[in-house]
Formats: structure tokens, C-alpha cells, sequence
């Protein structure tokens, strides 16, 4: 059986043969190969939001660089997430970095990102960035420039700011005419977007989820799910809703696919994943179409991260208490750019514009690269020309936007009927909610709980 190119396709690597700054598909993957990035964490990971930060940047940096070395105690057992029971060692290996001691490997031009406080002499000349967290708000500058950002935000703010982080220094490799990045200051505030206010502590989040599609998008929500120490995890149901199965190019956007994966169905990845947080995980290997609806008695937060319009037009028709769906970029220009819109709203999904029937879609122009593969494989060439760029920290700081909006629900009722973000200049529009909701909470530990007993012998004996 002959595999589609776009089975196989690094989704990241693509931008350069969309954006035409490589001649061939071969070139675009061999440069993609080459790029190489550090991330530095000393003793952050001794707060299990630490160590979401530095997981996240881990996996989403494996997906985005060709290499990658890490320089944090490789002693520290995780908590929580998907490597928990593992020691920052393991993880490190298993998504395919480097450890390192120090940064004297580490070529003058790679991009180094310092995660909370972290210290450690970098040569002089390239990108060096650092990222913090404090309340909801992910931020990340220059790492020689004096902040007063303390890191005692909650894990959502860890999360996105260590893909943040890596976002920030993809975009200084990449290096775009009139583009600052890694050499700006940016901020997400995943409680309101594009403000410096903040919410009330992290202290509840919903005690229900479904997630509809598990590839790019969803398996970013699952893994920022793994994050939440609920008090009573098992109490926790999470419905997987997808029907795909995994292949090779899964793994340059999706968290939980590991590189070369066996063609297993993406709920199950997932599943694995948050039933080892102590979730009840419930599967639907099936479409969401027109039959499907929910019970009088269910109190989901639904999230959606599909690919196609007819979902999206059933969201209202389904009867969840809170649905949010989330869109990303295609192109060059807009694969991080993200768009969340929440329903219950003004507007019912079936009649959102820009979700009708016989929208034009954008096309995209040929470049050299899709232009040498059309001499040796049309058909390949048309496929790629059809697909779209994804980048693992765009999916990051998308679901993390999705589950605070969920979790602001479940403490406050409110929220936006619509978030548009795009990250390449932080432009920010937002929508206030027009209908209140009414979401169920499940209780979180105390910041104080969530710090894990730091030991100096590896745990490892997670599965």
C-alpha cells in the first residue's frame, strides 16, 4: 500500500515549503533537522508547575527544532502530567532531547530559553529568553531584561508560558521581515486575553469534560488536563470523542503521539494519559452528527478541535452546558493564529458566518518547493499544497486558553463568546459572553499540596 506524503509530512517543517523559503520538500525537512534550540531550568521543577513548564517546553521544542538540550536536575520525579512517575531524566529521553549539565554544547546561535528563575551563563550573541508565570498570565522577554514577575502562577499560566517560550524562539530562527519575536516582551492572559487583569485563585475547574477530535488541538487539551490535581481525580469524567487513527505526521503537532507510533486510535493515547491521573475516561469511537445529544443530567464542558465545518455547525444542537471550539491558522502567515468561540451564545453555531455552507477557502500560491514536486509526484504536490501548517505551542496555548475559559465558567459563570489571538502580534479581540452558564466544579489541592516531595532518588517506576 502505497502512504500518502501527508502521512508522513512534518507539519512544522511545511511552513517552509508553503512560505517558499526552501527550493525543495527535502531541503525544507533537512533545515528543519538542522535547527536546534536550549531550554534551562535549574531547580524550577521542584514546583509541579515548574514542571509543567518544562515538560511543555520539552515536547512542544522536540516538535519544533531538529535538537534540543535541556539543562535542569535530572533527579526530579514528576507528579503529574503525561510523564508523571518519571524523573525530568526520563522525560527528557523519551521525548527525544538531550541532557546536559551545562550550556557548553550549545552551538552560539541556538535560541536558549531560561524557565522561571533559572540561571546559568549562556555565550553572548544569540536569542536567550526567559519565561514566568504569575496568576493567569504567561509571560516571556528578553532574558537580560529586569521583570517583577514573580513565578506563583497557576499551572494553565505555567503551561502556556513554557510553549510561549518555545514560540518566542521559533520565531526569532525564523527570523520574518517586521517580525520582534525573541526580542519583545509578550503576554497571554488566559483569564482575559489582551488585559493585565486577573482572576480569582485556580481553586476549581470543571468536574466534567468532552473533547470532540483528538489530533492537533485535542491532545493539547488532554495533556493540559493531566496537569489539574484535582481532589478527587476518580470523581473527574472525561469523554474522548475521535474516530482516526495515528500516523507518522501526528507526532510534529500531536503531544501524545510518540515519533514512528503504532497505528492505534487517537482516543487511546489519550485515554491512557488521563486515566493515569485518575480520570474516568469514557470513548466514542464514533462521528459527532446530527443524533447526537446529551443527557438532561450530563454537565460537560465540551471542547472541540476539529478540522472540518459540519461539526462545528452541530455544536449548538447538542445540548452541552458549555461548548468551546477552537480554530487555528492554516498558512504562513496565520498558523499561530487561534480563534475560540464559546456556545451557548448570541449566535448558534449553525449560523456563525464564516461556518456556512459555500464559504470560499483561501488558496494558497505554488511555491518552488511544491513546484519540484509536482515534476516527480503531482499527486503529492496537490496534497501538500492542501495541508496545513501546525505547530505544538500554538495547540498549547490554544487548549490552555480553552480550559481556563472552562474553568472560569465553573468559578465565575462567565467569559468570551469569542477569543481571537494571533501570537505573531499579539493582537487580541475579544467578545464578551451573552449567556451565563451554568458549570459544575470539581475541587483542585491547595497551591500548598501540589509541591512535590523533592528527593534525590529517580522515581521511574511510572508506565
Amino acid at each position: 500500500m502505497t502512504i500518502s506524503i501527508t502521512d508522513t509530512f512534518n507539519r512544522t517543517a511545511l511552513l517552509a515549503v508553503h512560505e517558499g523559503t526552501q527550493a525543495t520538500v527535502n531541503a525544507a525537512l533537512d533545515a528543519h533537522v538542522a535547527t536546534g534550540m536550549a531550554i534551562v531550568a535549574d531547580s524550577v521543577a521542584s514546583d509541579v508547575r515548574g514542571q509543567a513548564a518544562l515538560c511543555t517546553a520539552v515536547a512542544t521544542a522536540v516538535r519544533a527544532f531538529g535538537q534540543v538540550i535541556v539543562i535542569t536536575d535530572g533527579h526530579v520525579p514528576l507528579t503529574a502530567g503525561p510523564h508523571r512517575g518519571h524523573t525530568t531524566r526520563q522525560m527528557i529521553d523519551r521525548e527525544g532531547a538531550r541532557h546536559a549539565d551545562d550550556l557548553t554544547d550549545v552551538p552560539v546561535d541556538w535560541p536558549v530559553l531560561y524557565l522561571g528563575d533559572a540561571t546559568r551563563p549562556a555565550p553572548a550573541g544569540g536569542v536567550r529568553l526567559r519565561a514566568r508565570w504569575s496568576g493567569w498570565t504567561a509571560h516571556v522577554h528578553p532574558a537580560d531584561t529586569g521583570t517583577d514577575h514573580a513565578v506563583e502562577g497557576n499551572v494553565l499560566a505555567a503551561i502556556a508560558a513554557g510553549a510561549l517560550g518555545v514560540h518566542e524562539a521559533f520565531g526569532a530562527l525564523r527570523n520574518r521581515p517586521g517580525s520582534d519575536a525573541g526580542w519583545r516582551t509578550i503576554t497571554v492572559n488566559l483569564w482575559q486575553p489582551g488585559t493585565s487583569a486577573d482572576g480569582p485563585e485556580l481553586t476549581h475547574a470543571p468536574a466534567a469534560w468532552w473533547i470532540v477530535g483528538l489530533g492537533h488541538l485535542g491532545q493539547a487539551y488532554a495533556w493540559v488536563m493531566s496537569w489539574l490535581t484535582y481532589l478527587d481525580p476518580d470523581r473527574v469524567e472525561v469523554v474522548l470523542q475521535d474516530t482516526q487513527r495515528v500516523v507518522d505526521a501526528n507526532h510534529s503537532t500531536g503531544l501524545l503521539t510518540p515519533v514512528k507510533p503504532e497505528p492505534v486510535r487517537k482516543t487511546r493515547l489519550a485515554a491512557a494519559v488521563l486515566e493515569r491521573a485518575g480520570y474516568d475516561v469514557v470513548i466514542l469511537d464514533r462521528r459527532l452528527d446530527h443524533t447526537s445529544r446529551v443527557l438532561a443530567e450530563d454537565h460537560h464542558v465540551a471542547l472541540l478541535g476539529v478540522d472540518s465545518l459540519d461539526p462545528r455547525r452541530l455544536i449548538s444542537g447538542v445540548g452541552w452546558r458549555l461548548a468551546i471550539d477552537a480554530g487555528l491558522g492554516v498558512g504562513p502567515a496565520d498558523f499561530n493564529a487561534l480563534l475560540l468561540r464559546r456556545f451557548p451564545a448570541q449566535v448558534p453555531s449553525v449560523q456563525v458566518l464564516g461556518w456556512k455552507e459555500g464559504v470560499s477557502q483561501q488558496r494558497r500560491a505554488p511555491t518552488a518547493a511544491l513546484a519540484d514536486l509536482e515534476r516527480r509526484d503531482p499527486c503529492g504536490s496537490v496534497q501538500l499544497a492542501g495541508t496545513a501548517v501546525g505547530a505544538a505551542f500554538v495547540g498549547v496555548v490554544t487548549a490552555c486558553l480553552g480550559v481556563a475559559q472552562g474553568a472560569r465558567a465553573a468559578l465565575s459563570g462567565d467569559g468570551f463568546d469569542v477569543i481571537n489571538l494571533h501570537l505573531q502580534t499579539n493582537d487580541v479581540d475579544l467578545a464578551p459572553a451573552t449567556r451565563e452558564v451554568d458549570v459544575v466544579g470539581g475541587r483542585l489541592l491547595p497551591v500548598s499540596d501540589r509541591r512535590p516531595a523533592i528527593s534525590g532518588t529517580a522515581a521511574g517506576q511510572g508506565s
